[in-house]
């Protein structure tokens, strides 16, 4: 994990608040065993992203809230893999209609008595997998995708293709966590082994929720590519 990607990770998981300063360049490069100058480009990249704010003789400060990302500005992760000779597919592990999860009915803005589509699947990269999500969708919109949920192993795909849906932005949080079993066994983990947890509730072009996923992945491998493997037309 890069200098960048492991300041933008303690700064998702809370380790420094909104408006609280982030240690000194010296102090930082220090900690990460690197120059000064390293650490300046991470968070110069940071601060272009949004992430950061720099204030001219006191310091930087975590951003009052992390920016989100969209979809339209996300590299297809499947394409940029497999041009790299990685083999990436999605297993359709469950998909079922039934009383979505308490989170998920909050972020889909849902009634008591509404209805979503659960979609289950695991991301691998070769023969090794390394994301494992679940997805709620309104079945009120969706009546019909729990039959045939993946469109070549995509679900963006195919709520575009059937549905007219164009995804345009998400919401992402992530934090590290425990693998759970289910997680574990899927993930080839060990219970109790560490994984970056994330809930994303993603939007379309007329801002409507239309997705609340929670996913778990496996550690090692940068932050773009948990944001793109989930969140691109290509998963």
């Amino acid at each position: 994990m890069s200098i960048r990607e492991d300041l933008w990770l303690k700064l998702s998981t809370g380790e420094w608040r909104a408006g609280e300063r982030l240690p000194s360049e010296t102090d930082l490069a220090a900690r990460y065993g690197v120059s000064r100058m390293t650490v300046r480009q991470a968070v110069e990249a940071l601060a272009s992203a949004g992430a950061v704010v720099r204030r001219q003789g006191l310091g930087t400060f975590a951003a009052e809230q992390l920016p989100t990302r969209c979809t339209d500005d996300l590299m297809n992760f499947a394409a940029a893999q497999r041009g790299q000779g990685r083999d990436v597919h999605t297993e359709l592990l469950k998909a079922s209609v039934g009383r979505p999860a308490p989170a998920a009915r909050e972020a889909l803005r849902l009634g008591e008595s509404a209805a979503a589509v659960l979609v289950r699947r695991v991301c691998a990269l070769g023969s090794s997998p390394i994301l494992v999500q679940t997805s709620w969708l309104p079945f009120a919109r969706f009546a019909g995708l729990d039959t045939d949920p993946l469109l070549n192993g995509s679900l963006y795909a195919m709520l575009e293709d059937r549905y007219g849906v164009r995804i345009v932005r998400a919401r992402l949080k992530i934090t590290i966590a425990a693998a759970g079993a289910p997680d574990a066994t899927l993930l080839r983990l060990r219970r109790g082994d560490p994984v970056l947890r994330t809930a994303r509730t993603t939007y379309d072009i007329s801002n409507l929720a239309i997705e609340y996923a929670t996913s778990a992945m496996r550690p090692g491998y940068p932050l773009e590519t948990v944001a793109e493997c989930m969140s691109h037309k290509s998963w």
